[in-house]
């Protein structure tokens, strides 16, 4: 699989990770910075672990690196309208409107229950979530079930 393919088949999971560990002013370099550490790292990948494992790895770790390294810098409001794809309906607007609210509760979770829901809301079963993370199948249960009491909080009402 080449770079292009290999962007291109993941760019809804890259897209679902740059919304949450970035904001609207960062969102396109981290966009670039997980397609040039997918590039870089793709001569190296053993096939050791599924392939989406091993891209989610490294979209995870280039997002909370950049994250921690742009952290003086990081705007800490929602990302504008202008990120979220013009609607023509009502509904359409009002559902996006949800999941931006959804993303931007998401966003303050402690970095690795981020990690945990990200993968979660990707439909990702608990024993890849674990191979991902590096943590064990039911810390990852454990982690969900206390991180959806998390954004039930936060999102009282908004949903």
């Amino acid at each position: 699989m080449d770079i292009n393919q290999l962007i291109q088949e993941y760019h809804p999971m890259i897209y679902k990770i740059c919304r949450v560990y970035s904001d609207e002013y960062d969102f396109d370099d981290l966009y670039q910075e997980i397609s040039i550490n997918l590039w870089k790292g793709l001569k190296r990948y053993e096939g050791k672990s599924k392939l989406s494992t091993w891209a989610y790895r490294v979209a995870l770790n280039t997002a909370l690196t950049y994250q921690r390294n742009n952290s003086k810098h990081r705007n800490k409001t929602p990302l504008s309208e202008s990120m979220v794809p013009a609607s023509s309906s009502d509904e359409a607007a009002e559902k996006e409107q949800r999941v931006q609210r959804l993303f931007d509760a998401v966003r303050q979770l402690e970095k690795v229950d981020r990690s945990v829901m990200l993968l979660y809301l990707e439909e990702k079963k608990y024993d890849e979530i674990a191979e991902i993370t590096g943590l064990s199948a039911s810390n990852v249960g454990v982690k969900i079930s206390r991180a959806k009491k998390q954004l039930r909080k936060l999102l009282e009402g908004q949903i």
